[in-house]
Formats: structure tokens, sequence, C-alpha cells
């Protein structure tokens, strides 16, 4: 019982652990996504050129990939000084050669290259206050640091996790215990039946039991290495680029109307016709299929009006 007790609270707190593990790194994501993107909304209200307003989301976008990997590369259970065996400094970037050459190479040298990029986007922030770019009041504009901090906290979690091992004299007592419980089960199991072969099986179930619980507190008390069970970090980044790139896209800096459809033409709704609108009920799935109707039209009009270019231009 006391062997059993001790490997099921192991169990347990290697449980903890990867899901605070995984708490931590997924909620370190998305507060540095949403500073990105309420800093990236603040613009809407820059004073500031339209360039360079363009050349300070860039640069933020850049950042932020920048952060997002060196954290996961700080985070990551490895036990090599040497960048090259740190997986996640493999992962791309958003356009990091764009960034001038000093810049790269301090961070190369840095011994803190985490918190050094995260001291960048603040300046980046505070600079572009005095030219404009972020003209948004100061109270609005303070949530974004506080969700900046907020992110800093959540990766020291999860640094706590990756650098912190669990106890070691725990661990050992629990492997010597089980080694002594394997030896003793047979001969304890022996007095209680007469079969060979429930002996046999009675044992094997006991022992087995207790070592697989061990094996999976061993595997899952570090979420952050490279093996099947641990976290997808190379799926992260590519998901932060990827949302990253959605706050640089067109689509996102147009804001959506209400309008009044009549076949191809558009209007903006007036006053009068919001207050009479009647609320129209629909999915994604039957709005999108309406709207593939229209595209289509067009498309096979365009191609009928260029076949009749072609058969006349063959005429002549």
């Amino acid at each position: 019982s006391l062997v059993g007790f001790l490997i099921v609270f192991r169990t347990s707190q290697a449980y903890s652990r990867f899901w605070d593990g995984c708490t931590a790194t997924h909620k370190m994501r998305a507060e540095w996504f949403d500073a990105c993107s309420s800093i990236m909304a603040f613009t809407k209200y820059s004073t500031a050129s339209s360039e360079k307003v363009s050349v300070f989301k860039h640069t933020l976008v850049r950042l932020f990939s920048m952060l997002h990997a060196l954290s996961l590369a700080e985070i990551e259970d490895c036990s090599h000084d040497d960048v090259g065996n740190i997986s996640a400094l493999n992962y791309e970037l958003i356009d990091v050669t764009s960034i001038d050459d000093a810049s790269l190479h301090a961070i190369k040298v840095a011994d803190s290259k985490v918190e050094l990029v995260f001291q960048w986007i603040q300046q980046l922030i505070v600079v572009n206050i005095g030219t404009g770019v972020l003209s948004i009041p100061p109270p609005i504009l303070s949530r974004s640091f506080q969700e900046l901090a907020n992110g800093m906290v959540e990766f020291h979690d999860a640094l706590k996790i990756s650098s912190i091992p669990f106890p070691f004299p725990y661990c050992q007592t629990c492997d010597c215990l089980l080694v002594l419980h394997w030896i003793g089960t047979p001969f304890v199991i022996c007095q209680w039946v007469l079969a060979p072969w429930w002996a046999f099986a009675l044992s094997f179930v006991q022992v087995f039991i207790l070592w697989c619980l061990n094996f999976i507190a061993v595997e899952i008390e570090n979420p952050f290495g490279m093996d099947a069970n641990d976290i997808d970090a190379a799926s992260m980044q590519e998901e932060m680029n990827r949302h990253l790139m959605l706050l640089l896209s067109p689509q996102t800096s147009k804001i959506p109307r209400l309008v009044s459809k009549n076949g191809e033409d558009e209007r903006e709704l007036t006053e009068e016709e919001l207050h009479n609108l009647t609320f129209n009920r629909r999915s994604f799935t039957s709005t999108w299929d309406s709207l593939e109707e229209p595209v289509s039209r067009m498309a096979t009009k365009r191609r009928s009006s260029f076949a009749g270019a072609r058969g006349a231009h063959g005429g002549e």
C-alpha cells in the first residue's frame, strides 16, 4: 500500500505539471497575440502618415514572431547549450532577414534572448507614441502593456516547470521501492495461492500496474521535450505566425459594413432602414452558399465574354 500511494502521488503530480505547462504556454501565446492585435487596432486612431504606420506594423509582427519562437526555445527540455541542438531555434519566423544585422547579432550573443526582444517591443511602442503612430489615449494603450506582462508571467510559469525537475530523492525512493516490490511480491503471493499460474498472474498484474504508473509519471512530468507525448511547439509557432500574418492582411484592416443588397449592387443602410430592418437568421453554411452563386455567375459571364472576343478576333 505504501508503494502504491507513493506511485499514485507521483503520477498525480506529474499530471498536474503536464497540464500546468500546456496551460502556461497557450496562455503565453494568447496574451502576446492579444497584445499585438490590440496595438495594431490602435493604429486606426493614428495621426501619423500611412508609411510610418505600415513600418510600425511590420516591425511589430516580426518582433512578436521572434519573441514567441525564442520563448519556446528557452523552455525546451534540452540539456545542450549549443544552439544547433535546440529545435525551437529552427522554427520559421516572419521575414527575420529584414531585421538589421546588428539586432540579430545582439540576440545571438545575448544570455537573455526572450527578455531582450520583449524590451525591444516595449521600446518600439513607447517610441511610436511620440511619432503619432499610437495616439490612442494612454489608459487604453496601457492595456497592451498589461497583456505583454501577463504573457511574460505565463512564460516564466512554463520555464519553472521546464527547469525545475521532479525532486530527485522522491524519484529514487520510488524506483528502489518498486524494485523491492517486484522481488518480494512473488514470495508473498505464494503464501496465498496454491496454483502456480495464479501466483504468476497476480504477481504480474500488481507489478505491471505500478511500473506503468511510474513510467507514465516519468513521461509526462516535463511536457517541453521532443517526445511524442510532449507539446507540439512547432505547430504552435506556425499557428502564431499565421495569426500574426492575418493582422497584416488587407481584409483584417477593412471593417465590415451593414449594406442593402440589390442583386450585385450594395449600398450602406440608412438610419430609417436600420430601424425597420427585419433580422434574418441564417447559418454560415447557407450564407456562404448564397455568396458562391453570384460569384459563379460573374465568372461564367467573364468566360462567355472572353470567348466571344476570341471568336471575333479569329473571324477577323
